[in-house]
C-alpha cells in the first residue's frame, strides 16, 4: 500500500466538484491507519500552484490557524494552494504527538499527493510555516526533507541538530522578545552551519525601515550556499504567539520570502547560468550603493528582480553604482565580462 493508505471516497467527490474556483474544503484522509484531517483553501485561477502548509500549535486546529494568519487572503492574492492540516487524535487534543521526527509526513504528503492529482501542483514550491509544534514541525521538514520543501518559516519553534540536508534550505525564522532571544540562538546557530551563512547579518530596526511604528527586527545572513537566506525576526514585546503586535502581516512576509526560492539546481525560483570567472564575481549592498567586483570598473550591468524584469542598466563608477529607494527585496545583478555572462544576487532589506 503507498503512502496515502485509504483515501475516503468523499474526498475524491469533494475535489471532483470543486473545479477551479475558490473554494475552501475540509478533507479526511487515512493515512497509516488513522484518521487525519486538513482545511485546503484553493484560489480561483490557478495555475499549476504552489502549496503552502500552516501548521497550527499546541491545542489548536487547521481551521483556526486558518483564521488565526489570515493566510487565505494571501493565497487569494498571490495564486497558492493553502493547507491547514490538524493533528491527529492520538497527540491529543489539538496537540501533535512527534514534533522533531517524521511520522506527521505521510499524512502532508498524502495531501501533496491528492492535490497534485487534482491541481497539478508545483512539486519544486511547497513550503512549511507554522507556529509553536508547528513551528518544530516547519524545521523538521526542512531537516528531514530538504529535497521536499522549497523552503521553511517557523514562528516560535525550535530545531533539531540532528540534520543531514540534501540541500541547502532557505529559513525565515521568527519569535516574540519576551519568549527570551537566548533560547533561539542555538537553532539560528545550526542552519548558519547547515546553510554555510555568514555569521554577521544585515540588521533593519525597525523593520520595515519605513514603518517607524513597526515592532519587528530583521536579521538576515546572506548570501549563503546556493543564495540560499537565512532570515531572524524577532518581534519586540511579543509572547509566545503568531505575531500580531507588529506592523507586518506575518503571512505576507512569509510567502514574499518563500516565493524567492525553489527546488531544482538552484536555489532561486527562477535559476540563471553563470558563468566561471577567472576573478571572483561578487555583488553587496550597503546603504544604496550597490559594488561589483570581477568586472571592468565602468561596465555597464543590467539589475532585475528574481521573475526576470529588468529594473535598471546603470554604468559602473570605480566598481559601484546607486541603488537608493528602491523597494525591499531580492536583485539579480548581470554583467559581462572576458570569461561570459556573469550573475549574482543582492538584497535590499
Amino acid at each position: 500500500m503507498n503512502r496515502l493508505g485509504y483515501l475516503a471516497a468523499s474526498i475524491v467527490a469533494a475535489l471532483s466538484a470543486t473545479g477551479f474556483a475558490q473554494t475552501t474544503t475540509t478533507l479526511s484522509l487515512q493515512v497509516s491507519g488513522a484518521t487525519h484531517s486538513t482545511v485546503i483553501h484553493v484560489p480561483a485561477g490557478i495555475d499549476k500552484p504552489p502549496v503552502v502548509f500552516f501548521i497550527h500549535g499546541a491545542t489548536g486546529s487547521g481551521s483556526g490557524f486558518a483564521n488565526d494568519t489570515k493566510g487565505n487572503t494571501t493565497a487569494d492574492r498571490e495564486k497558492f494552494i493553502a493547507v491547514y492540516p490538524s493533528a491527529d487524535s492520538k497527540g491529543g487534543s489539538g496537540t501533535w504527538a512527534d514534533m522533531q521526527g517524521t511520522t506527521n509526513f505521510p499524512f502532508f504528503f498524502a495531501i501533496l499527493d491528492t492535490l497534485d492529482a487534482r491541481y497539478k501542483i508545483d512539486r519544486n514550491r511547497i513550503y512549511m510555516t507554522g507556529f509553536s509544534q508547528g513551528g518544530f514541525i516547519s524545521y523538521a521538514a526542512a531537516c528531514f526533507y530538504s529535497d521536499k520543501f522549497a523552503a521553511v518559516a517557523p514562528v516560535s519553534g525550535h530545531s533539531g541538530t540532528s540534520c543531514s540536508i540534501k540541500r541547502p534550505v532557505p529559513v525565515f525564522s521568527t519569535f516574540g522578545s519576551a519568549e527570551g532571544a537566548a533560547s533561539f540562538k542555538p537553532d539560528l546557530d545550526t542552519w548558519l552551519k547547515l546553510d554555510k551563512c555568514p555569521t554577521t547579518a544585515t540588521t533593519i530596526k525597525p523593520y520595515p525601515a519605513s514603518s517607524a511604528n513597526s515592532k519587528a527586527v530583521r536579521e538576515t545572513f546572506a548570501p549563503c550556499d546556493q543564495n540560499t537566506t537565512v532570515i531572524l525576526d524577532t518581534i519586540i514585546g511579543e509572547g509566545h504567539q503568531w505575531p500580531a503586535a507588529s506592523s507586518l502581516n506575518q503571512s505576507d512576509e512569509v510567502w514574499a520570502f518563500f516565493k524567492q526560492y525553489s527546488l531544482g539546481g538552484t536555489a532561486f525560483a527562477h535559476p540563471q547560468r553563470v558563468a566561471q570567472s577567472r576573478e571572483p564575481f561578487t555583488v553587496s549592498y550597503a546603504a544604496g550603493i550597490v559594488s561589483v567586483g570581477g568586472v571592468g570598473g565602468n561596465s555597464r550591468v543590467q539589475v532585475t528582480d528574481t521573475k526576470g524584469k529588468l529594473v535598471a542598466t546603470p554604468v559602473l563608477t570605480q566598481n559601484q553604482f546607486s541603488f537608493k529607494n528602491k523597494p525591499s527585496g531580492v536583485y539579480l545583478v548581470k554583467a559581462r565580462g572576458s570569461a561570459g555572462l556573469f550573475v549574482s544576487k543582492f538584497i535590499v532589506p
